[in-house]
C-alpha cells in the first residue's frame, strides 16, 4: 500500500497563502475521522504548524487524496496545486525524516518540529487514524531523529523562529533595547520560548497578553512579568515599543482600528500562522509590521553553519528510509508468498476431500476412506518439496538443505542433519 505525503509549506507558499491552508488544531480530530470514513485512506496523520500543513498516509489513489486536501480550505483547487508538493513511498519516507529532522524547516536543524510531529501523531492515534504500518514508521522516525541529532552537529547551537524574532527585532529596533518595553502576544509554547530569549536579551518591561488570563498569568509567573487579558489590549498597545506577536487565533487579533491614533513608532513581529496582525496594520506611518516570513534573512545565517550536518543528516536519511521500503516491499512479497502456498494446498485438500466424500457416498469403510484421505494428501503436500530438496542434494546445493530445516523447523542428531 503506498505511502504518499502532499502538503504546503515556507518554500512554497508565502504567510499570506499558509495561513488560509491550515488545519486548526482543536478539528484535527474531525479532519481524520473524515479522511477515514469518507475517502479511501488506511492510515493517516496530519501536521499543521506555522511553516507547514501536511498529510501523511496511506492510501491507493492519489488524486483523491489531493482533491480531500483542497477541499478543505478557502481557496479553490487551482490556487492550491500549484503551492502543493506530492511524495510517494520512499522519497514520502525521506520527507517525513527530514521534517522530523528540522532539515526542511526555516530554521535549519530547529527541534520545535520533532515537538509538533510527535503531537500530530498522537492525536491520530487517539483518533485511531493509525495502523500497523504508520506505527512502524513513526517510530522508525522518531528513531532516526534521536540518531541524527546524537552523531551530528545539526542540533548544536539551536536556533527557532522565536530566538530568530528576538534577534531580529534587536537588530532593527532603533532605541536601546534595554529601555524598551516588549508586549508578547500569546501564552503556548512559541510564545514561552520568546519569553525565554527576551529574559536573557534583558529589554526594560516585558507585558504578556493572552485570551485567558489564566495562561498569562502562568506565563508571567515563570518569567516575572505583568500579564493582561485580551480586552486590555488596546491601553497595551499604546504602551508598547516592541510587539512579538504568536497566539493561536484564527483570526487577526490586532486591528488597524486600535492603532490609527498612535503618535510614535511601534515594531510588530508576527509569527504566527494564520496572522495575528491585519495587513492593514502597515499602512499606518509609525507601524512597522513584519512577518515570519521577513525573518528569512537572519535564518539564513543559522543555515550556512549547519550545511555540512545538514549533508551527513540526509545521507543517514536517505539509507533509513531505503531500508524501511525494502522491509515493507519484503511485507507485500512474503504475504503473497502465503497467500501462493495456502490456494496450492486448499486446492489439493479440496480434490482429495472430494474423493473421500464420493467412496464414502458409495459405502466404502469410513476408517479406511479416511486412511486413503490422510495417505493421499501427505503424499501430494510431500511431492515437490522433496522432488526439490534431492535435486538440491544431487547438485550440491547444501544451503537449501539448511533453509529448508530452518523453514520446516526440522530438528534431529547433528550427525543427521546438514
Amino acid at each position: 500500500m503506498p505511502i504518499i505525503v502532499c502538503g504546503i509549506n515556507h518554500k512554497t507558499a508565502p504567510v499570506a497563502l499558509r495561513e488560509q491552508i491550515t488545519f486548526p488544531p482543536e478539528k484535527i480530530a474531525l479532519y481524520l475521522n473524515d479522511l477515514l470514513t469518507q475517502e479511501d485512506i488506511h492510515e493517516a496523520v496530519l501536521l499543521s504548524t506555522c511553516n507547514r500543513s501536511e498529510l501523511y498516509c496511506v492510501a491507493e489513489d492519489v488524486e483523491r487524496v489531493t482533491e480531500w486536501f483542497c477541499r478543505q480550505h478557502p481557496l479553490t483547487p487551482m490556487e492550491i496545486l500549484p503551492l502543493m508538493y506530492l511524495y510517494r513511498d520512499q522519497a514520502a519516507i525521506e520527507h517525513i525524516m527530514n521534517v522530523a529532522c528540522g532539515l526542511d524547516s526555516m530554521v535549519l536543524g530547529e527541534s520545535e518540529v520533532l515537538r509538533q510531529m510527535k503531537d500530530a501523531f498522537s492525536e491520530s492515534c487517539a483518533a485511531s487514524t493509525v495502523g500497523t504500518l504508520f506505527n512502524r514508521l513513526f517510530q522508525e522516525v522518531f528513531a532516526v531523529t534521536k540518531e541524527i541529532r546524537t552523531t551530528t552537529a545539526i542540533g548544536a547551537c539551536p536556533v527557532s523562529v522565536s530566538s530568530a524574532a528576538v534577534n531580529f527585532i534587536k537588530e532593527i529596533y532603533p532605541g536601546q533595547f534595554n529601555q524598551a518595553t516588549v508586549l508578547v502576544m500569546g501564552a503556548g509554547v512559541t510564545a514561552d520560548l520568546v519569553m525565554r530569549y527576551l529574559k536573557s536579551s534583558l529589554p526594560h518591561r516585558i507585558l504578556i497578553a493572552n485570551r485567558s488570563a489564566q495562561n498569562a498569568a502562568i506565563l508571567a509567573k515563570k518569567y516575572q512579568c505583568d500579564y493582561i487579558c485580551l480586552t486590555k489590549l488596546a491601553e497595551a498597545l499604546i504602551e508598547a515599543d516592541i510587539v512579538i506577536s504568536a497566539t493561536g487565533s484564527p483570526a487577526p487579533v490586532i486591528l488597524k482600528s486600535m492603532l490609527v491614533s498612535r503618535k510614535k513608532s511601534l515594531f510588530i513581529i508576527d509569527i504566527a500562522v494564520p496572522r495575528d496582525v491585519e495587513p492593514a496594520v502597515s499602512e499606518l506611518d509609525f507601524i512597522h509590521l513584519y512577518s515570519i516570513d521577513d525573518l528569512k534573512t537572519i535564518i539564513q545565517q543559522n543555515v550556512r553553519g549547519r550545511e555540512h550536518a545538514a549533508e551527513k543528516a540526509r545521507e543517514i536519511i536517505k539509507q533509513k528510509s531505503h531500508d524501511f521500503m525494502m522491509w515493507l516491499n519484503s511485507l507485500d512479497k512474503v504475504a503473497t508468498t502465503i497467500r501462493a502456498y495456502r490456494n496450492q494446498v486448499e486446492d489439493l485438500c479440496r480434490i482429495e476431500l472430494s474423493k473421500a466424500e464420493k467412496q464414502l457416498r458409495r459405502g466404502d469403510n469410513p476408517a479406511e476412506v479416511l486412511a486413503s484421505f490422510s495417505h493421499a494428501l501427505t503424499n501430494k503436500l510431500l511431492h515437490t518439496p522433496t522432488v526439490q530438496l534431492r535435486q538440491a542434494g544431487h547438485e550440491g546445493r547444501l544451503e537449501i538443505l539448511k533453509l529448508a530445516q530452518e523453514l520446516f523447523a526440522i530438528s534431529g542428531p547433528e550427525s543427521e542433519l546438514i
